[in-house]
């Protein structure tokens, strides 16, 4: 199979990408790497976008796992729309002028931060869960076009034992280094590397898969926080669950600051546990009056 991606020199892309050449497929990288992609562009430039689809020829399926997933200080709503979903526009857009819509399997990584926003209790706004926005109005465009498959897989947070970016966001007070053993202690939902790498060697794999899919990709059962202090080492601050959060409610009284740093303190002491997808809830979520992609 021949297998167009984006973003595979980042830390799932590469890995996705090795495993996909191991196992025979003619992988075409494109992107801003000129030591590992293929055909180079800028993403969010589409007509660069079509150049480099054009120059890397028919290809059986697209896997989309370029987006920006970390390191969001100073971000806006618009920057997020620009990196995650611009960037799937302009590959739709190319497949379209190229006339491979119809004929490609694709599969576009996605993020179980979308639920933020599907939570109906919660009523965020696009602003106050930019990323989750930029992923959610992806995955709508996605749905609108004929592929021969959609696949769209929902990635708890990704790691392995040398990268735990994400799962110190567990451990660790937002914005500090602190350690806080939470009392009763909240059950996250994680992803292995090589689960995720599983998920998409799956899609891709699968010999009838349906015309459009939806799914979360995380590992078999949640973690508890407690647990995950033991990845990391020295001593954790034990606090009451319930005074944290009634901490973050009083910090929600401090105006437009407060409020965003609650929302933050609150997701730290909730468990981050996910419902069973359906397109249904997705393609009910307004888009955002305005935007532009």
């Amino acid at each position: 199979m021949r297998i167009l991606v984006t973003g595979g020199s980042g830390y799932l892309g590469s890995a996705a990408v090795a495993a996909l050449r191991s196992r025979g497929h003619a992988v075409i990288p494109i992107g801003r790497h000129p030591d590992t992609d293929a055909y180079n562009c800028d993403l969010t430039d589409r007509d660069g976008v079509q150049r480099a689809v054009r120059a890397s020829g028919d290809c059986d399926a697209v896997v989309h796992l370029a987006a920006r997933a970390h390191n969001f200080r100073g971000m806006t709503l618009e920057d997020f729309l620009a990196a995650n979903t611009t960037t799937t526009s302009n590959i739709i857009a190319a497949l379209r002028a190229e006339g491979r819509i119809a004929a490609v399997r694709f599969v576009h990584a996605s993020s179980v931060a979308v639920y933020e926003l599907l939570d109906t209790e919660r009523k965020l706004s696009a602003e106050e869960a930019p990323y989750a926005a930029s992923k959610l109005l992806a995955e709508k465009l996605l749905h609108a076009e004929p592929f021969q498959h959609l696949c769209v897989l929902r990635f708890a947070p990704v790691y392995d034992r040398h990268r735990l970016q994400d799962v110190a966001k567990r451990v660790c007070l937002p914005g500090t280094g602190l350690k806080l053993r939470l009392c009763p202690p909240p059950l996250h939902s994680l992803c292995s590397l090589d689960r995720a790498v599983a998920g998409i060697v799956t899609a891709l794999e699968t010999a009838t898969p349906p015309e459009r899919q939806l799914a979360n990709v995380a590992d078999d059962a949640p973690i508890s926080q407690d647990q995950l202090l033991g990845w990391f080492p020295g001593l954790a601050l034990p606090v009451p669950t319930s005074l944290l959060r009634v901490l973050a409610d009083g910090i929600g009284l401090c105006g437009t600051q407060g409020r965003k740093v609650s929302r933050l303190i609150g997701k730290f002491a909730a468990s981050s546990t996910y419902p069973e997808p359906d397109w249904q809830s997705t393609l009910a979520w307004p888009d955002r009056p305005g935007t532009r992609v």
